[in-house]
């Protein structure tokens, strides 16, 4: 068919906004008739509707929207109006889009920049792929360049359209086409951070209009979702005390996204001492299962609130009102450890370290509310049965100044199992272990892991101290503590490297810092790398052989197995039962694993000696 006949409309259902000038052909744009600032009271979320004369964006509204016929989209007329037109298909779903004419002019000195794109939520450009699309590129480069300048928060779709009338070959090749040269053109003038989406996109398959307007309903959980620790009313509006997740997926599903709102904020809200929550969400548009083929929003309040305990507010003035008693806070548990930062300076600060068990009065509801914490920061994270008393708690609080007296503010914490380990010895084992962003780059974590050390350390009872599923984090934190620690032992002295790892370092290190041999094995390789000549070659190879050595420990079983199997099975059993790894294959493995190794074993060393 022929598209020559499918332009811009006006609208029924909609109402206009003014007009061009009678001669608006190339004309100057009269912003001020057009435009008026209270022409959205209500303040809708609005979606503006761009692009060249004849590339179909009427069409696209009327099908979608108003559920005309393709086919009757070929006798609309054409507009020289901005057109708004109100979508309000339910009390959920109430939105404006903006049909704008071709011709605007966006240097003309009555075109509102700052009006028009300010309270944009998204801005649709088409471009119809049957036509020379040059001149659409021009225009889509200087819309999102001007919009953006205004407001970096709009999002950018860009309709690749009137694609039924071209070959699959031909659909795959614009887009990769137009794809390619409107994001060069950003790049080029230094706009490389704006993301533009495309879609190919047809009036005679109007279902992906639908899909790709759902889309501006899918919103980034992590981005989604503010956390606060409020220590006074003025820290609620302050947005420098918000702080973000890490993850979501815990509450949001694998793809950490949120289904059915638009510009959606949730508030998780802790009182910096005594953790009284709030939960609350704001949002300018929710889906419309009407007009969206009966897709519903997602539930946020009740997928947080089932991992919250009972008692967390929903009104935060209700919130607010509680600080006043947060004076009345104290730490739970024994004092262990003072830790200080910028001593003597106008930024000193004051953290003291506790430890508590489940029994103290108060805490078991205490840590219902610090646990929850774990979902947003620790992978597979799952809440302890604290009714077993071999639980043991370490908390970090900061002591602050507050008018004219002390307040506490929670930092972090970490819980430690006490597992036996026969035939009647204890061996702790570190299960959770959490800084909260705000106190993260303080050194509060090496100092909490050193007091769980040293609260063991006199204890004869004690085996060694274990570690459950560390993160990559906390792998390195520990090997940065573990081998300060263990420098200062005499097995691990300079020389006594060299000679390499002995029964001496294992005994030596699990009595005096109930350090496990797995870890001491390797506090070994990191001290002995440190005392490397690397320009030395021949020390320098000697080193990679010692830890490669260790490396090759599995395949060494994994070849024995190998051997066993032959004298068991015929030829055919044999290599459908095991499938063993090649000379060349083992030889590039252990040295994959080694420079991996090698580059942790870098970064612990500059951390230690940044703390000379």
């Amino acid at each position: 068919m022929s598209y020559e006949q499918e332009e811009e409309d006006h609208y029924g259902p909609g109402y206009e906004v003014g007009s061009y000038t009678k001669d608006y052909n190339d004309g100057p744009y009269d912003g001020e008739s057009d435009l008026n600032v209270n022409s959205n009271p209500e303040g809708k979320p609005r979606i503006l509707l761009m692009g060249l004369r004849r590339s179909g964006k009427s069409s696209i509204q009327k099908v979608v929207f108003h559920k005309m016929s393709p086919n009757e989209t070929l006798f609309l007329e054409s507009t020289n109006k901005i057109v708004k037109d109100e979508i309000s298909n339910s009390s959920f779903v109430q939105f404006q889009i903006w049909d704008f004419p071709g011709q605007v002019d966006f240097f003309d000195s009555n075109f509102d920049c700052e009006m028009i794109f300010g309270g944009c939520g998204a801005l649709v450009f088409v471009i119809d792929a049957q036509d020379d699309y040059i001149d659409a590129l021009m225009k889509l480069n200087l819309t999102v360049t001007r919009a953006y300048k205004v407001n970096p928060n709009i999002r950018f779709e860009v309709f690749i359209h009137k694609v039924d009338g071209l070959s699959d070959d031909h659909k795959i090749e614009a887009q990769r086409d137009i794809h390619q040269r409107a994001n060069d053109e950003l790049m080029e003038e230094g706009f490389d951070s704006v993301n533009l989406s495309f879609y190919l996109t047809s009036i005679y398959d109007h279902s992906s209009y639908k899909k790709n307007l759902l889309q501006t309903f899918i919103i980034d959980s992590n981005e989604a979702l503010d956390l606060k620790l409020v220590r006074g009313p003025s820290d609620v509006e302050n947005d420098e005390t918000t702080f973000k997740p890490e993850m979501s997926h815990q509450i949001f599903g694998e793809n950490e996204s949120i289904f059915g709102y638009q510009s959606l904020k949730i508030n998780l809200y802790y009182t910096a001492g005594k953790l009284n929550t709030y939960l609350g969400m704001t949002y300018k548009a929710e889906v419309d299962p009407k007009q969206f083929d009966g897709a519903i929003a997602d539930n946020v309040i009740g997928a947080i609130s089932a991992k919250l305990p009972p008692g967390y507010m929903t009104n935060l003035d209700n919130f607010v009102a509680t600080l006043n008693k947060e004076q009345t806070f104290k730490p739970f548990g024994n004092l262990l450890s003072t830790y200080s930062i910028n001593k003597g300076s106008a930024t000193e600060r004051h953290f003291q370290l506790y430890s508590c068990t489940i029994e103290e009065t108060g805490f078991r509801s205490y840590h219902e509310r610090l646990q929850t914490f774990l979902l947003w920061y620790v992978d597979a994270a799952s809440f302890i049965d604290v009714d077993d008393d071999r639980w043991r708690f370490y908390l970090i609080f900061e002591k602050y100044p507050y008018d004219g007296g002390h307040r506490y503010f929670i930092c972090g914490y970490a819980t430690v199992y006490l597992y036996f380990a026969y035939p009647n010895k204890i061996r702790p084992r570190i299960s959770q272990f959490l800084v909260l962003p705000p106190f993260q780059r303080l050194g509060l974590g090496a100092e909490l892991l050193n007091v769980i050390y040293r609260s063991f350390l006199k204890d004869s009872n004690i085996l060694d101290i274990t570690v459950e599923d560390p993160s990559d984090e906390f792998t390195r934190l520990r090997d940065y503590v573990d081998a300060k620690n263990c420098k200062k032992l005499p097995s691990f002295s300079k020389e006594k490297l060299h000679q390499g790892f002995t029964a001496k370092m294992v005994d030596e290190a699990q009595r005096d810092l109930k350090i496990n041999k797995k870890q001491a094995r390797r506090v070994y390789e990191i001290l002995r790398f440190q005392a490397t000549n690397l320009s030395d070659l021949e020390e320098y190879r000697a080193y990679r052989l010692d830890v490669k050595r260790r490396l090759n420990i599995p395949y060494q079983k994994e070849a024995s197995d190998y051997k066993k199997l032959q004298k068991a099975l015929n030829a055919e059993e044999l290599r459908s039962t095991l499938s063993t790894s090649s000379r060349e294959q083992r030889i590039e493995n252990l040295e994959k694993q080694y420079q991996t190794l090698e580059n942790e074993y870098r970064h612990t060393l500059e951390r230690l000696a940044a703390s000379q």
